[in-house]
C-alpha cells in the first residue's frame, strides 16, 4: 500500500484524484495524529467497512506495517460486524469532495490510536448507507462517477 497524508489528494486510483482526498494511508515510518474517537463515529465506519462499494477491485492483502511482528490479523470483529481488511477501500462522501480510506483504517483506530480528521469523521457520521442509491448519488454529486 501506498503511503499518502491525510487529506491529500490520493493519486493511487487510476482516476479521480481531482476529487479524492486520502485519509488513514499510514505506514511505518510516517507520523500520524492519535488521539480518542467516539464509539459512534467507530461504529458507523465499521458499518461503512463490512462490505465496501469501490470503483476497482483489488487481489491480495496488505499487511499492517505498524504491527512490529504479525502484519495485524486481517479482520475486526466489532459486536455483529466483520471487516475483512488490508484488500478494499471504503469511499465516504464529503462536503464537496470523496474521501477514500483503507478499510485498515479500522484496525489503525483500534490498534494504533489512529485519529482520522474530523471532516472525514463528520462525513462518516452523514454517509447514506453503503451501496444504497443515496451513497451512489451523493459520489457522483462530488464528481466520483466512475474511473476511466
Amino acid at each position: 500500500m501506498a503511503y499518502f497524508a491525510d487529506l491529500a489528494p490520493c493519486s493511487y486510483f487510476p482516476a479521480g484524484q481531482d476529487v479524492l482526498l486520502s485519509v488513514g494511508w499510514l505506514e511505518e515510518g510516517h507520523s500520524f495524529t492519535q488521539g480518542v474517537v467516539s464509539e459512534d463515529f467507530f461504529e458507523a465506519l465499521v458499518r461503512l467497512c463490512v462490505n465496501p462499494w469501490q470503483p476497482v477491485a483489488f487481489a491480495g492483502r496488505h499487511e499492517c506495517s505498524l504491527c512490529r511482528f504479525s502484519g495485524g490479523p486481517g479482520t475486526l470483529v466489532y459486536r455483529d460486524m466483520t471487516v475483512s481488511f488490508g484488500g478494499a477501500n471504503v469511499f465516504v462522501p464529503g462536503a464537496d469532495r470523496v474521501f477514500v480510506a483503507p478499510t485498515s483504517v479500522v484496525h489503525y483506530i483500534d490498534a494504533h490510536g489512529y485519529a482520522p480528521p474530523r471532516e472525514f469523521q463528520a462525513a462518516v457520521m452523514g454517509c447514506p448507507e453503503m451501496r444504497s442509491m443515496a451513497y451512489l448519488k451523493a459520489l457522483k454529486a462530488r464528481g466520483l462517477t466512475a474511473f476511466r
